[in-house]
């Protein structure tokens, strides 16, 4: 009865890791390409006709490609030409909203005085979908150190 008894517990607890491991598996894996990095970035918009919204996207705009330059330029190795910042610009930095993940307000305001809108940002980059990018344009000379050496990112 004691041996029975050991080996429905040993099957219970082995049968209760199979389902752990069946639930978390593809957590982990998909937790391991969502690489990302934090940005504190400012911006500004002119603000044009006293229209303070449209200042106000602009300056958020900015500070996306801002954010989206320098983490370029932690991902790329320090030797990648110059030549390629035309290629960055028409391809990548263009399109910098759609490599944030998030971003939030630190502060704003409208220099009502300098007819600008500023602000402050912290935002979140996604370093995977930017090396995918960059390594798809053919500039290959990814220093793979950034994933994951750096604290600021999770």
């Amino acid at each position: 009865m004691g041996l029975e008894k050991g080996l429905m517990t040993i099957n219970l607890v082995i049968s209760s890791l199979c389902v752990l491991f069946v639930f978390l598996a593809p957590w982990s894996s998909s937790q391991a390409q969502n690489v990302s990095t934090i940005q504190i970035v400012h911006g500004q918009g002119a603000i044009l006709r006293g229209d303070q919204s449209k200042a106000r996207e602009n300056a958020i705009a900015s500070s996306f490609r801002q954010a989206l330059e320098q983490t370029v330029a932690e991902i790329l190795d320090p030797n990648t030409s110059v030549s390629h910042v035309q290629v960055l610009t028409e391809q990548i930095y263009r399109r910098a909203p759609q490599y944030v993940r998030s971003y939030r307000v630190l502060w704003e305001y409208p220099d009502l005085q300098q007819q600008v809108y500023r602000v402050e940002l912290e935002v979140e980059v996604a370093i995977d979908t930017v090396t995918q990018a960059i390594v798809g344009l053919g500039l290959s000379q990814v220093d793979q150190g950034i994933l994951g050496e750096r604290p600021r990112h999770f």
